[in-house]
Formats: structure tokens, sequence, C-alpha cells
């Protein structure tokens, strides 16, 4: 939960308010009267999320502190106040350690430092079940050609020293190509929030079930108790079967209705985006398979002290571990380099969309 009591410090502190985290999971505010109005709360606030007794609800808090958004997502620039140049790396080092391309080589050409434009995209989910969960997940994506995979680390760090920047222009065509990407890169981290619903959901399904199972169970066994004491008498043991017949249908159709009730759902809304002009190391290399290469170029993040990766041509998410296609050395992840479910041929998926056999990727 200390990413939603990071959020809602944000949005707080953005409104005016005097903002305070304590341990993991919560935070005490001074809110102006209009604020406390605004939430349906006192002007003392006190938050604390999570499983324990006495924790606030998450869902209740993110439909209160969602009055305090505007109507629509907004995209905000930002700038830090005093960048500083990256610092010298062995960059040759930080490859060797942290690239790990499993099928090929690479000789390092150059490295300097280099401003990027840093793309934070929120993504508000809902989990429902028989129950119903709520968060928000940050992709963070490099608009140079790269992911970061600890977006919130990075805010974090360099949040303090964020200003407005007045200079900043939506780059629409940009925003447009790195959103789907965001959005593939969130969904695993939204989807492995879920697993906890899912487990909860999955004990109470398996409770239910075997509570109806069982109840049908002994009716049928009633039923076949009296099919066994007539008969001799052919009508009534035709009706007991019937019975038995729609007994079972009725208890079908309980578990239909069980499954319907504990069938997990998530949707997911895209939230506001951040901008963020901040510095970075660019490593020029040349990536060589066989006797194919290409130029490539790669990310050290001087906040974060770590080497970003490379997105995956194929699927766009994560290339790392880092695999190349034979010819058109296309960045890959292991699964767009796979071999093919029916042929077992190896393909990259970023070269066609399916193998050459006819099965789809």
């Amino acid at each position: 939960m200390a990413m939603m009591i990071d959020w809602a410090k944000d949005l707080l502190l953005s409104r005016g308010a005097l903002v305070e985290t304590e341990e993991a999971g919560s935070l005490r505010a001074i809110l102006s009267p209009e604020l406390a109005g605004a939430l349906g709360s006192s002007e003392w606030l006190s938050l604390r999320f999570g499983a324990g007794a006495g924790s606030d609800d998450e869902g209740d808090w993110l439909e209160r502190l969602g009055r305090l958004l505007p109507p629509a997502a907004r995209v905000t620039g930002a700038r830090l106040r005093r960048p500083k140049q990256p610092p010298v790396i062995d960059c040759a080092a930080a490859l060797d350690r942290e690239l790990v391309i499993q099928n090929g080589i690479y000789r390092l050409l150059d490295s300097y430092p280099a401003p990027a434009r840093y793309y934070f995209f929120d993504f508000q989910y809902t989990i429902e079940s028989d129950e119903t969960s709520l968060g928000v997940r940050t992709a963070c994506l490099n608009a140079s050609g790269s992911l970061v995979s600890q977006a919130e680390s990075l805010l974090n760090a360099v949040r303090g020293g964020l200003e407005e920047d007045p200079a900043f222009l939506i780059q629409r065509d940009e925003l447009a190509r790195l959103f789907p990407i965001a959005l593939r890169g969130a969904q695993p981290e939204i989807r492995r929030s879920a697993a906890t619903v899912e487990q909860s959901a999955n004990r109470r399904l398996a409770r239910d079930a075997q509570r109806i199972n069982s109840y049908y169970r002994n009716l049928l066994l009633e039923i076949g108790k009296r099919i066994a004491r007539r008969g001799g008498d052919a009508q009534a043991v035709e009706k007991e079967r019937n019975r038995a017949a729609a007994t079972e249908l009725d208890r079908a159709a309980k578990l239909e209705d069980l499954a319907r009730k504990y069938t997990l759902k998530i949707r997911v809304e895209p939230g506001d985006v951040l901008v963020a002009q901040l510095p970075m190391l660019e490593i020029s290399a040349r990536v060589i398979r066989k006797k194919g290469e290409r130029m490539a170029k790669f990310h050290w993040n001087p906040a974060l002290h770590a080497l970003e990766s490379p997105w995956c041509e194929g699927c766009f998410g994560r290339a790392h571990p880092l695999f190349l296609c034979d010819d058109r050395l296309h960045f890959l992840c292991k699964s767009c380099v796979a071999p093919c479910a029916s042929c077992g041929k190896q393909f990259c998926r970023a070269c066609q969309p399916k193998c050459r056999c006819g099965a789809a990727a």
C-alpha cells in the first residue's frame, strides 16, 4: 500500500495540504476547510492502508481522493531544478553486467551524457470478483527507446527536485506511440496485484462448491434410497429418476452461478501522464550476431544507478535477457524468439506475426 500512500501524499500536497508520512502505508495531513469538505473528512486527516485491523478502506479513499482530480487525464511537463551531469562509469562493465545478450555480442563505441524525456503513465485498475479491489500502477518509459523497470523508485528519487516546465509542449505522436507500450508493461504488474484477490476468490469458490456438492450429493443419496425401496413400482421409480435428473441439472446451474460470482475481472483505465526531462548516459554500441550487426543505443540511469532495459520489438515488453533474431537483429524477449508450438521451429515475432507453418504466434 506504500504506492497508494505516496500517490495520496502527492495529491494532497498539490492541493495545499500539510502532509507527513509515518510508517509504510500511513500518513497524517492538515487540510483546509474546503479540502476537508471535498473529502468528507475532518481537517486533521489520518490514513492507513493495509490488511491490519483499523485500516482505512482503500476503495472508499480512492473514490474520495478522485474528487480532487480534474475530470480528464492530464499530461504535465516537468524538469529538474538543478540538473546534474551523470557520473563517469565503466560502460563496458555496466553492459557486461546488465545487458545480458543471450545469442550475440556487443562492441562498445562511445558514451556521452544526454537529456531524455521520461514518460510516467498512471493506470488506475479495478479488480472485481465477489469483492472489489482498486489501485494505481505507474509505468515509465524513456522516449529514447528503453523501459524503466523501477518506475516508482525513479519517481521517488527525482520528485523532490522537479518543477513545472513552462516550455513543455505535448508531443502527441510520441505520446500515442508510447502509450500502448506503457499499458503492455503495466499489465503484468497489475496481474500480479490481482493474484492475492484471485487466490482468495479461488478458496471461497472451492469452499462454496464443496458445500453445494455436499448438499446435492445428500439429496441424490436420498433419492437413490427411495428408488431401492420402490423397486417394484415402475411408475414411482421413474418419478424418482426424473427427480434425480432435475436435481443434477439444478446442481450444475448452481455451480455455474457460483463460477460467475467468483470470476475475476480486471478493468484498467488511463490516468495522468508526467513527462520529465531527466539526465541519462547514452551508450553507443555495435550489436553483432553471426555475420550481421546493427548500431544500438543503451541508456544508463544515474538516479537508479542501473542500465535501462531495451523493449522487445516483438511484444514491446522488457527484453531482459536480450535475444537477437537472425535476419534483422531485432531486440527480442525470450517469448518472442521461442519455438513454434506447432512445428517446433524458432522464429522472430517482430519479423512475422505467425510461423510459416501457419500456426498463430
